[in-house]
């Protein structure tokens, strides 16, 4: 992998920065003073190749719409669910994109010849909470998107644990006779507040099934009031996970 923050950057003065969840990537690019010049959104492929193929095509069809050639982006950034080794910028066990083990930086650079970092998407997102913020000492931001993790940050820089797995509370199960999670597991806190999970629970046609099950259960449905309350089960329990093994200071609530 290319080390972004030593490549030779002279006439590359576009940076790119990717949001790749598990149903659709975000992708932004910025001019050397840091104005953002192009955005666009399309959806996320399944699996290793697609996965890819899918970010290659994003940052290209982002070059073209901004009038500018790949060669000109000096760096991209990369934030993705799953375990993310930032230094080799490798992905592991993102389920939700169908991927065991993806060399993603490496990839990406062999078909654009432009050098890659590769950072799990709420760390990204927790870094920056907490910079916007203005936080000090210990955070956590808990990201309810498709799927749920938090990203934890002390004095400034992520914490990652000994296997960069801190944070990951999605995957820890809260009722073992549960709905069945992707990973395998039943009653994962993702089943309770994940929005995959709530969309399939739901299982009516709909862009935003969330705001749709909101709405419904405004509206007396009693599924949708099932659905509310499992949320706001699983938000909590996760709040509860985090103050209670990382005894961090505190805790925001955001979505990706």
């Amino acid at each position: 992998m290319t080390d972004a923050g030593t490549a030779d950057r002279s006439g590359r003065p576009i940076r790119v920065g990717l949001d790749v969840g598990g149903t659709k990537i975000d992708a932004v690019a910025v001019d050397a003073a840091g104005e953002i010049i192009g955005r666009l959104r399309r959806p996320t492929g399944w699996g290793d190749d697609a996965v890819v193929e899918s970010i290659v095509t994003a940052v290209a069809t982002l070059a073209d719409e901004t009038g500018l050639t790949v060669s000109r982006t000096g760096s991209v950034g990369i934030g993705i669910p799953g375990l993310v080794d930032a230094e080799a910028g490798r992905v592991d066990h993102a389920v939700n994109l169908g991927v065991e083990s993806l060399d993603l930086a490496d990839r990406a650079e062999r078909a654009l010849g432009v050098p890659f970092r590769v950072e799990n998407d709420v760390k990204a997102a927790a870094l920056g909470a907490a910079a916007l913020s203005g936080v000090s000492g210990s955070m956590a931001y808990l990201n309810l998107g498709t799927g749920v993790a938090a990203g934890i940050v002390i004095d400034g820089r992520i914490w990652r644990g000994a296997r960069g797995t801190a944070g990951e509370v999605g995957h820890l199960s809260v009722d073992p006779n549960g709905r069945l999670c992707g990973c395998g597991q039943r009653g994962c806190i993702e089943t309770f507040c994940g929005g995959g999970a709530l969309a399939k629970a739901w299982g009516r046609p709909g862009a935003l099934p969330i705001r749709d099950i909101f709405d419904a259960a405004d509206a007396g449905d009693p599924l949708a009031l099932a659905l509310r309350d499992d949320l706001h089960h699983g938000a909590a329990a996760a709040v509860r996970v985090l103050v209670l093994s990382a005894d961090v200071e505190t805790v925001i609530i955001g979505e990706a």
